[in-house]
């Protein structure tokens, strides 16, 4: 099975999101090496997830990508909230 994954900036979280949430959740999240993470696209009826992320999720849904992965040298998306970390 093939999954489609968004590539999205680090800068598309805030900074509470990437290094406080993302350490404690229980949600799908995975590392990427030092400076990223892998994300599973939650349904849209979680209401644990941080409004940022919940933001990059409903872009995600909307382009059918089951993962997103939030690299910091992916260049932010000018449709999304970015934030200076």
């Amino acid at each position: 099975m093939i999954e489609p994954m968004l590539v999205l900036s680090t800068g598309n979280l805030t900074f509470e999101t990437c290094n406080v949430w993302m350490k404690q959740t229980d949600h799908a999240v995975f590392e990427k090496a030092d400076y990223g993470w892998f994300v599973y696209v939650a349904e849209p009826d979680d209401d644990e997830l941080p409004a940022d992320l919940s933001t990059c999720m409903a872009f995600a849904r909307r382009r059918r990508c089951m993962w997103i992965m939030f690299d910091r040298d992916a260049p932010a998306s000018d449709e999304l909230p970015s934030y200076e970390w």
